[in-house]
């Protein structure tokens, strides 16, 4: 019931909810590279330590130099601090097999940008499914609060999803669920209890 509530502020007027669902992203999903997400809003601290520097230097703290969307430099340094991700993401893979089918601009490779996006806790995530569409919720609350801050990370049409399967052959993860989108992309995502993977699963594809 506590889930159903954190969703319902998301919905338009009218608009019914399915199911929901608590998720993460499931093992070997790789992160987005830095280009492909828009620059993290500073928090306040950071704001008051912008404000105490020079002049120049403020400057070159918001400029394009610093951001690897931009900049080759940045880019190319943002590349060299994702090495040692991107050598535990392989060994992951390796170990669970696939995890994200379809490059960036796939509706799974959104997706997983979206998430990212939102910059929330790796766990913790909301997955609904409504009798209009389907969206993400991302918990960005911080450390030391105790009540979830949700925020919408992603929505999509009900037409944008194939399926979505719980428990798939071939896995030994008992909680995955693969969300397939309608382009033939899919990004596995890990239930937080196994049971809880199964009835998500059930309750959107009855509704269908």
């Amino acid at each position: 019931m506590e889930m159903r509530e954190r969703v319902r502020p998301f919905l338009y007027a009218g608009e019914q909810l399915v199911a929901v669902c608590s998720f993460e992203l499931g093992p070997g999903v790789p992160a987005p590279p830095a280009s492909l997400l828009a620059p993290a809003q500073p928090s306040q601290l950071q704001r008051r330590i912008e404000e105490k520097l020079p002049r120049p230097l403020r400057r070159l703290s918001r400029s394009r130099l610093l951001d690897p969307r931009r900049s080759r430099p940045a880019a190319a340094a943002d590349a060299v601090d994702r090495l040692p991700d991107a050598v535990d993401d392989l060994g992951t893979r390796l170990m669970h097999g696939t995890n994200l089918e379809g490059g960036w601009q796939s509706l799974a490779g959104k997706f997983v940008v979206a998430l990212a996006d939102a910059r929330g806790s790796a766990t913790g995530s909301l997955l609904a499914v409504t009798d209009r569409s389907w969206l993400a919720l991302a918990d960005v609350s911080a450390l030391w609060q105790s009540t979830p801050v949700m925020r919408q990370a992603w929505q999509a049409p009900r037409q944008a999803v194939a399926a979505l399967r719980a428990n798939p052959q071939g896995v030994l993860q008992r909680r995955r669920m693969d969300l397939e989108f309608t382009d033939g992309s899919w990004v596995a995502l890990l239930a937080s209890a196994p049971s809880e993977a199964a009835a998500f699963a059930a309750e959107a594809v009855r509704y269908r």
